[in-house]
This record gives C-alpha cells, structure tokens and sequence, in this order.
C-alpha cells in the first residue's frame, strides 16, 4: 500500500503526524518533490502543488492524503471564491480527472483527528488490532507544532498561512526587503490566536480568511512594526479583495503586493514614507 502526501498547502501543521501513522500502519509513505510549471495559468503555490500531485500519479500511488484547509466550513465570501483554498480535493478532480483516491485529514492536529485517524487506518489495513498499536504509537504527535520563529524586524508581513509557513517564501520577503535595508517581521502568534484577531477587523467566515486578517490586525498594533506589506498570489482575485477592505483601517505605512513581481520601486516607496 502506497499513500501520496503534499509538501505545502499547510502540511507543515499535520504532516509529521500521518507520515509517523502511516509508516505504524506498514504503509509506504511516498513523497514526490517537482519543479512548478509556470506555464500553467495557475499562483506559484498552486503550481508547485499540480506537479507534486501529477508526480505522484506517475509514480501508482494506491492514495493520495490531502488537507481539509477549512475544518469543513463552507462560504462564498473572501477565499471561498477561490476552489484551492475552499475544496482542494474538487479543485483537483477538475484537474486530473484520474486522481488516485482521496483520503482527506484535518489540516490542524487536535485530539479530535484521532477519530479520523482510526477510520483512516481500518480503510488501509482492514486490521483493527493494528491500527490501535499505530494509534497508541503516534498520538503524542497529535498536537501543532509551534509557531515559526521570526526575526526582530521593522516590516510587518502578511499573506495566506500556506505561503508564510514556506520557507522559501520567507527566505524570498527577507532578501527583496534586505535590498532597501529594511528586515521583516512575520506573525508569530498560533493559527487559533490569530483568528481571534482577525474577528475583531472583518467578518469573515473560512478559517485561513480570519487567520490572514488576525495578522493584518495583530502586526498593525506592535509597536516594534513600523509598516505593514501585504504579499498575495497573482491568480487568486478574492485574497487581493479582503486584504485591500482590510488595509482601510491602517494607519501605518502599507503596500499590497504581488508575489513574482518586481517590488524594488514599491518597497523604496514603503521606506521613505516610513522616514517621514
């Protein structure tokens, strides 16, 4: 048995528990690592996220594990409007009409995935014996790993979860501010935290919106940032939206940028209006 697992897309948050499950189960984990193909009329993240995908189609995967983003809640505000982000198993069955069958997990760990993990490994193994050793096994896994660290820096940075725990994303923000001698700041409190946040700045209703609006409200309020950047994906129209409704309520320097664009002449624009 061969199951299929994603790098991105939030599989920083639930990975390393299914693959240490998986591999208690006897199933081979299979990891397919593949360069973006940027042809296809698709953001950066999704890119890289179709060639994964057909690459472990290649390889005869038996199942292909991926993330319910949203915990299961449904809408047609904000990211709803973008199929990647609402229901990433139909997006790609539009894609690829031969994908290998789903088993969809909760893209957050909590002991409630326990009941999910169960049904998981009895669909595997058929052995209800086994799959409790595997359970008894990896649970102590079953919780989030911590926030990713961040460098004391004067910009804050906002974008969609699935971007800022991407360490290349990172790595990419750090040197073009690094250009114009200004450091960033990335969120550093828990997904749950931040939704809290994004409560209070905008009504929204998915989980990864009220977490992209938390850090718009919690970086805006420390002291130690002194503007804000506001990085979206060129082809999801509706994140530009709910971030553009958000930054009406900022008074500290901003600018809303795209990633794959030059940002030179914005990010020097950013700085001298943070001299004053």
């Amino acid at each position: 048995m061969r199951v299929g697992v994603l790098q991105g897309f939030l599989s920083r948050r639930y990975l390393a528990f299914w693959e240490a499950y998986l591999g208690a189960l006897g199933v081979e984990v299979v990891r397919a690592p593949a360069d973006p193909d940027p042809r296809l009329p698709y953001c950066l993240p999704v890119q890289g996220l179709l060639a994964q995908v057909e690459a472990l189609k290649e390889r005869g995967v038996d199942y292909l594990l991926l993330p319910d983003l949203q915990g299961g809640v449904e809408s047609e505000r904000g990211g709803g409007q973008c199929p990647w982000l609402l229901d990433l198993e139909a997006a790609l069955l539009r894609y690829f009409p031969g994908l290998p069958p789903v088993l969809k997990v909760p893209a957050e760990l909590s002991e409630k995935a326990l009941g999910r993990a169960g049904e998981i490994g009895q669909i595997l193994t058929q052995n209800p014996m086994l799959v409790g050793r595997a359970l008894d096994r990896t649970k102590s896994l079953l919780k989030p790993p911590p926030p990713l660290k961040t460098p004391p820096g004067n910009v804050g940075v906002v974008a969609q979860p699935y971007l800022l725990e991407d360490e290349g994303f990172r790595q990419g923000v750090a040197e073009a501010l690094a250009r114009v001698d200004l450091f960033p700041y990335f969120p550093d409190q828990p997904p749950e935290r931040l939704r809290e946040e994004g409560a209070r700045l905008l009504p929204v209703d998915l989980p990864t919106d009220r977490e992209l609006l938390g850090m718009v409200h919690y970086l805006h309020r420390l002291g130690r940032v002194k503007a804000l950047l506001l990085v979206v994906s060129y082809a999801c129209p509706p994140i530009p939206g709910l971030l553009r409704k958000a930054a009406r309520r900022l008074t500290k320097p901003h600018r809303l940028l795209t990633l794959g664009e030059d940002w030179e002449g914005e990010l020097k624009a950013l700085k001298r209006e943070m001299e004053g």
